[in-house]
């Protein structure tokens, strides 16, 4: 599934730790070795293939379906075994896919935004992470992106010697209702606010993205 990862990272790899992207990593020992999500701030392109470039080990992010309507981006990211998602509505296909591979062992990523933010603030968060993380029994690691929006602007191509940080937080095991039942949406809700707010907003710097 993700043979175009294990084919290019030796080259590219290399290319993003000390020529494309300059960037600082603070906490990667927080990357677990089995299962999990890495739910992350979102401001441009680069956050994916930064993350993607720490370890000999692919984190398989949910991208939009509009990603794959073109036939080389489509051999891209499926080579690197991206998971196609239909924005704005309940995709059970690709939350299917993503459960199985995390009950595999994977790592998976998701922008609990849901889009690129403006590098000033963060978005209100959807709940799928919570949920995935809740129905997979597998933590969730937060991950802080700073200096994103001057690396790789929105709708333009990276800029080369770009500060760009990246921390990673300690695991966090979502707890569930401890009466067993089945958590309320918005018991998912203030979950997603306390991990977007609590535990990555910390992680980002900024003052790197102004």
């Amino acid at each position: 599934m993700s043979w175009l990862y294990y084919l290019a990272w030796p080259i590219v790899a290399p290319i993003f730790k000390t020529m494309f992207l300059c960037w600082k990593v603070e906490g990667k020992e927080n990357m677990v070795k089995k299962g999990a999500i890495f739910a992350a701030n979102h401001v441009s392109n680069a956050e994916g293939p930064i993350l993607n470039a720490l370890r000999y080990r692919p984190v398989r992010f949910l991208g939009k379906e509009e990603l794959f309507h073109k036939p080389f981006s489509r051999i891209i990211l499926k080579g690197v075994g991206t998971i196609p998602i239909k924005r704005g509505k309940s995709d059970k296909i690709a939350f299917e896919k993503a459960l199985l591979a995390l009950k595999r062992g994977n790592w998976i990523g998701i922008f609990p935004e849901g889009t690129r933010g403006n590098g000033r603030e963060l978005g209100d968060p959807h709940t799928g992470a919570i949920r995935l993380a809740m129905l997979a029994d597998v933590p969730i690691v937060p991950v802080g992106f700073s200096g994103g929006t001057k690396a790789w602007p929105k709708g333009g191509w990276p800029k080369p010697f770009r500060k760009v940080n990246v921390r990673i937080g300690p695991p966090w095991k979502v707890p569930r209702p401890e009466d067993g039942r089945e958590p309320t949406y918005a018991e998912l809700k203030e979950l997603a606010r306390y991990l977007m707010f609590e535990l990555i907003q910390p992680l980002v710097d900024f003052d790197l993205d102004k």
